[in-house]
């Protein structure tokens, strides 16, 4: 079984990911204006696309982000981070 591995972008953001039985969900707390931005970009992105529950953002203080992604959407998820240097690489493992 493969599974996807990613580095995170430490300059730019922290990120924790917890998998439950239905989703995942992600902290993710910018740590510059600059990926604040890239944030924006990526739930304006999520949140045009014709699936409205696929992914759930929520705001949080302090720059902080709840993410709530469906098992579905994980790998474009990742991908789109990755997209916007919010994580520097993604590979895939097998374990």
């Amino acid at each position: 079984m493969d599974k996807l591995h990613y580095k995170v972008n430490e300059e730019l953001i922290s990120l924790k990911e917890q998998k439950n039985e239905i989703d995942y969900e992600f902290l993710i707390k910018a740590k510059t204006n600059e990926a604040s931005n890239r944030l924006r970009k990526l739930r304006q992105f999520f949140e045009t696309d014709k699936v409205y529950t696929d992914i759930l953002f929520y705001s949080r203080k302090d720059h902080e982000y709840q993410v709530i992604v469906r098992k579905d959407v994980y790998v474009p998820f990742v991908v789109h981070l990755f997209q916007l240097q919010l994580i520097q690489s993604v590979a895939w493992q097998t374990v």
